[in-house]
């Protein structure tokens, strides 16, 4: 049996996007190997009340985050299963896909397998960027949390290639892929008969994106349509306000999976990259790419449906230009994106899990 222990997370909480939805899918498509653990959304601490001090508040705050998540947070974990401790039998494997996050740590959970039961086998999955990891965490540190493992999953060779440099042993690490919801994400090829007129280019996600150069790079190419989806960013001043850009506040994912059905393309300035739903979402949709040449990007997109970008903007210029001017290009390229994107799929990521013990 395999066990997948996975964080909720409130960005993606009853999408079909996410390590919960992906642990949802495969225990129902192959019930008899996967067993499924949700833990809920970290605590969030209400605000103290200001007739404390700002002082007093900031650092109340900051002891009770501090205290929650080094001592209780860990103890949650171990409550939560329980049940899965008296279940566990050699042979067995446990999955643990929101790993090396220290605000919302697995480490203790891995090393209490560890040691309470040496002969199942441990995986844990990472899927934050190598720019995160060198910002935030040292080697030392990753390879404290990497000793109980038994194989570091990520999801993108970018931050498999990091991992060895910092000393994990090569025979230790696994790339895969970031899935794709292909029921509720899909495209019928049938569809691609005609582009909009003229072109019309989306923009999603938040998380590395530098809004800045997006927002130079709109300026510069206001003879497409612009779909802006901004979620809770408060970046409407940094766009010229012309009636072919679309800004979008926050969007349900049926709204969102909507404004990808209205687009041609799918761009995407980033700072890094590993496996992003944007990007599987994008393909799966059928859009061309317009991407940022950065971390595992050439994991997920190719020459045939990407073009990629140096992070400045006279290349995404040149990118949207190339592309507005040459619209069978562009229905190659949407084609290609559904092609690549089958790889995708939940049963390669099952494939994938089986192929970890041999």
């Amino acid at each position: 049996m395999k066990y997948l222990i996975v964080q909720d997370w409130g960005t993606t909480h009853g999408n079909h996007a996410g390590m919960v939805h992906m642990s949802k899918l495969l225990s129902q498509k192959y019930p008899d190997e996967y067993k499924v653990i949700i833990k809920d959304c970290p605590l969030n601490f209400p605000v103290i009340e200001r007739k404390q001090g700002f002082i007093k508040q900031f650092l109340t705050h900051r002891l009770l985050r501090k205290v929650y998540e080094k001592y209780i947070y860990p103890l949650e974990y171990e409550e939560l299963c329980k049940p899965m401790f008296r279940e566990l039998k050699d042979g067995d494997e446990v999955l643990l896909l929101e790993y090396l996050l220290s605000g919302q740590s697995q480490y203790e959970l891995a090393m209490y397998i560890k040691s309470n039961f040496p002969n199942v086998r441990l995986y844990a999955l990472s899927h934050q960027t190598v720019s995160y990891f060198k910002t935030n965490d040292s080697a030392k540190e990753i390879m404290k949390w990497a000793n109980p493992i038994d194989k570091m999953l990520t999801l993108g060779s970018s931050l498999s290639n990091f991992f060895e440099e910092i000393g994990i042993p090569k025979a230790k690490i696994c790339t895969g892929f970031h899935y794709v919801d292909s029921d509720y994400y899909h495209k019928d090829n049938t569809e691609f008969v005609a582009l909009n007129n003229p072109i019309t280019i989306i923009a999603m996600g938040s998380q590395q994106r530098d809004y800045p150069l997006l927002a130079k790079v709109v300026s510069e190419t206001l003879s497409v349509h612009w779909i802006i989806c901004r979620g809770n960013n408060l970046v409407d001043d940094l766009f010229p306000h012309t009636k072919n850009i679309e800004l979008k506040g926050f969007l349900s994912e049926d709204e969102l999976r909507h404004q990808m059905d209205c687009a041609d393309v799918s761009i995407n300035i980033m700072s890094d990259t590993v496996g992003s739903n944007v990007i599987t979402t994008s393909m799966a949709m059928g859009l061309a790419m317009i991407v940022s040449d950065v971390g595992s990007i050439r994991d997920y997109c190719d020459e045939d449906n990407a073009i990629f970008c140096n992070n400045e903007a006279d290349s995404f210029i040149k990118a949207i230009n190339e592309l507005k001017d040459s619209p069978e290009k562009v229905l190659v390229m949407r084609k290609n994106s559904l092609k690549t994107s089958k790889r995708l799929h939940i049963e390669n990521v099952h494939k994938w899990f089986n192929s970890l013990s041999e």
